[in-house]
């Protein structure tokens, strides 16, 4: 069916039974990976706990709502939102209480669960990965230094899928692992060389041994959520950007480059886009970062990238932008970056989002990113169908 996936540049994913038993190894069930799964109201004792005056009001209502949606489908033609999504949408409805209090229930259980976890046996039973030599990849030029943030298992209901895509990447030194050097940021330690119960396990103690590879510990990576449920992030990005300043590892190259976990990209394109569009041929010295997006002339969250000279400009002064914590990440660092007298050049090949171009389309040889792949059998069939259509258009 995916025909691209044959050209054996990555091994294809396997079946979605086998996927979670033995390409993502140990402990892992498609019920923690698919969002919105844990979630069933029907279990919550107070569901079923509206007494009668309660049930009578609550059936009345339903019988109002039903003959509303009977009556304009019947003039209009068209079908309108279903029941339940009108009632959950109704604050005022009962079951809008219950679902409220079902998700806070299995937010609260997800945390228990996670302290029930003895991390220190899961390190210990950890297996090690077998993945590319990453120190290979690192002679591009220009120079990249690249980061995300990784949502982790038991702190994120997100947890298992963005851990996932990181390890898919890893394994096959894709992504921000194609980069001269990277960082995974995460609100606690783990290492990224072993794979147990829980994902990749937690360090024990927090302090990295001689064969650990290990994240950027960040503290909290938990965002508030906005308009249309739009992460309110920027106070954990600037937490980022204090590190990245803290650790020195941007003085030795040329680019900065922060990516969303879900965003299947391919750094070498990205290093002849920069020779070819840039100025100063991709050395960095340009004072620029790249907006991605026409449709809103802006710099979208799944590749941010500033010039080395912007990047240390940013991460020097970001604490005297104002006005915008508390927002959209892209937004505040968009916002900040014009404050701070950065320029902006349009690099529309940058990015296929679907947020921004209403479509993915994967078949592209020239875009560097496209945006959202959530699960790794999507995001390897996305990367296979855009290397292979390259791959032939070479030869």
């Amino acid at each position: 069916r995916f025909q691209a996936l044959q050209a054996g540049l990555i091994a294809p994913a396997a079946p979605a039974e086998a996927m979670f038993s033995k390409h993502m190894h140990q402990g892992v069930s498609e019920s923690e990976v698919t969002e919105g799964s844990e979630l069933e109201v029907g279990r919550h004792g107070k569901a079923r706990s509206l007494g009668l005056g309660g049930s009578i009001r609550h059936s009345c209502r339903l019988g109002l709502w039903a003959a509303v949606l009977m009556a304009v489908t019947a003039l209009t033609g068209v079908a309108v939102a279903s029941l339940p999504i009108l009632l959950t949408a109704n604050r005022a409805s009962p079951i809008s209480g219950i679902l409220e209090e079902a998700i806070t229930t299995n937010e609260t259980r997800e945390k228990e669960e996670a302290e029930k976890v003895d991390y220190s046996l899961d390190y210990n039973n950890s297996g090690w990965l077998n993945f590319p030599n990453l120190t290979a990849k690192g002679t591009g030029w220009p120079s990249l230094f690249c980061w995300c943030i990784m949502l982790t298992v038991g702190d994120s209901k997100n947890g298992w899928m963005e851990e996932l895509l990181i390890k898919h990447q890893l394994l096959n030194g894709i992504g921000i692992f194609a980069c001269n050097e990277w960082a995974v940021m995460t609100d606690i330690s783990l290492t990224l060389n072993r794979w147990g119960a829980h994902g990749f396990p937690r360090i024990p103690g927090g302090e990295p041994g001689p064969m650990d590879m290990p994240t950027w510990a960040i503290g909290s990576t938990k965002a508030t959520k906005g308009i249309e449920t739009n992460p309110l992030n920027s106070v954990i990005f600037k937490t980022a950007w204090s590190a990245i300043r803290s650790s020195g590892h941007l003085d030795g190259h040329d680019w900065l480059v922060k990516v969303d976990p879900d965003a299947v990209w391919f750094p070498e394109r990205l290093r002849t886009h920069l020779k070819a569009y840039m100025p100063g041929h991709g050395s960095g010295w340009e004072n620029v970062y790249l907006q991605n997006c026409l449709r809103f002339q802006s710099m979208q969250g799944p590749i941010e990238v500033l010039s080395k000279r912007a990047a240390m400009t940013l991460e020097k002064d970001m604490k005297w932008c104002g006005g915008f914590w508390g927002t959209g990440e892209d937004q505040f660092i968009v916002h900040c970056l014009r404050q701070l007298g950065v320029a902006a050049h349009m690099e529309s090949t940058l990015l296929n989002d679907k947020y921004c171009d209403g479509y993915i389309d994967c078949h592209d040889t020239w875009k560097v990113a496209f945006h959202p792949h959530k699960n790794a059998k999507n995001f390897i069939q996305c990367y296979n169908t855009s290397a292979t259509a390259e791959l032939k258009q070479k030869h």
